[in-house]
This record gives structure tokens, sequence and C-alpha cells, in this order.
């Protein structure tokens, strides 16, 4: 059983940093909450079945899902999807880190899993770990 004090706060955050949700799924971000995250997973498969930041985001309901079935406090875990640009560099991860902020504002998490398409994940990591 997943067991968490009570300082921590737990997201799963899903993050697509080429903004395929935006162009190609005309979707904003950032998403919070698992029916929000699924629908925009959804909607986005619908428009392209092989785009990987929709399977990552299905990937991340599922550890979401599996993390509030085991948990005690199930309020201190929730889901978040971030984008960033198609333009990418610096432009990207601005927008990242302003997205994360927000999130975090509403959902002041103490620890992070992180999920994306593996593409950038070496450019994200450090975005996340900074805040």
């Amino acid at each position: 059983m997943a067991k968490t004090t009570k300082e921590e706060r737990i997201l799963v955050l899903c993050v697509d940093r080429d903004n395929d949700l935006g162009v190609k799924g005309e979707l904003k971000t950032p998403l919070l909450g698992r029916e929000e995250n699924l629908a925009a997973a959804v909607h986005l498969a619908l428009r392209d079945p092989e785009e990987p930041d929709a399977n990552a985001m299905f990937e991340a309901v599922r550890i979401y899902d599996r993390l509030i079935r085991e948990a005690e406090t199930p309020d201190n875990y929730q889901i978040a999807t971030i984008a960033g640009s198609e333009l990418g560099d610096v432009g990207a991860d601005r927008k990242l880190v302003s997205q994360l902020i927000e999130v975090l504002k509403t959902f002041p998490a103490s620890d992070v899993i992180l999920v994306t398409d593996g593409y950038s994940d070496e450019a994200v990591l450090p975005l996340v770990e900074s805040r």
C-alpha cells in the first residue's frame, strides 16, 4: 500500500515539450486532474493514433490511478500535463516552467513523478528538478 506523510504531496506530471497537444490537438495547457488529462489523451490519440505524447498521457493516468487505488490519502496526489512550444529551445523551456509554476500554485507538490514521451527527457528533467 502506498503511504504518504502529511507533508508528502505527489504530482504525476506529463510533459509535452514540443506542444503536440496544442499543435495537433488544439488543446490548451496546463491540464489538471484525471478527467481533463484522460479526455485530452483520447482527443490527441484520435487526431493522431501514433502520437507518443498521447501514450505518455495514458501512462500518466495509469500511474495516477494506481497511486490513488493504493493511497490512504488520495488528496495527496494529483495529475497534470504541461506543454512547451513547437519551436523548442528556450521558448519551450520558459513555457514549461511557467505552466509548472501555475500547477504548483494549485497543487503544491513535494514530489513529482515525471512522465514524458522520452524524446526530451534530458532537457525537461533539470527544469522540473529546479522547481
